[in-house]
């Protein structure tokens, strides 16, 4: 923020990025680590199941642990109790809050999905699905703590 009277909606979308950041850094990291990985493993359990398990099931299963990973940290950083400037600013702005857990877990699925042999095309829907998926429900939470929480 460059200026005192510069208010959240004159934020560029780097300095955005910047206090979303800022807001992470208060997140739940131990129970989101929990969450990925039970999300993972159920995942790849139900793949098993299904009798098709390969390097594909493998790459969707930590994608969805990484769409967990991500949710449970913003959401968790988002209503704990402590407030910070950053929490305060992403409270308010729950969708645009969004926009980092959601690009970070694409870039997991992306990665993912290359590195597993997916190709290109794939990974690239792969990517766009998790990271929808991550901003609807880190959008969504944060919207029930703004209604919670008040600046």
């Amino acid at each position: 923020m460059s200026t005192s009277t510069q208010t959240d909606q004159d934020l560029s979308r780097r300095e955005e990025m910047t206090v979303s950041s800022a807001a992470m850094s208060a997140a739940p990291w131990g129970a989101a680590t929990v969450t990925g990985g039970v999300v993972a493993v159920g995942d790849l359990g139900l793949h098993l199941i299904g009798g098709g398990l390969g390097l594909s099931a493998v790459s969707g299963s930590v994608a969805m642990g990484a769409v967990a990973f991500f949710v449970v940290a913003a959401a968790g950083a988002l209503w704990r109790a402590r407030s910070s400037r950053a929490i305060r600013w992403a409270r308010s702005n729950p969708w645009r809050f969004a926009v980092l857990p959601a690009v970070a877990a694409a870039v997991v699925a992306l990665v993912i999905s290359v590195v597993t042999g997916g190709g290109i095309i794939d990974p690239v829907l792969s990517g766009l699905w998790h990271g929808a998926l991550t901003f609807g429900l880190t959008g969504a939470a944060g919207a029930v703590s703004k209604s919670k929480k008040r600046a």
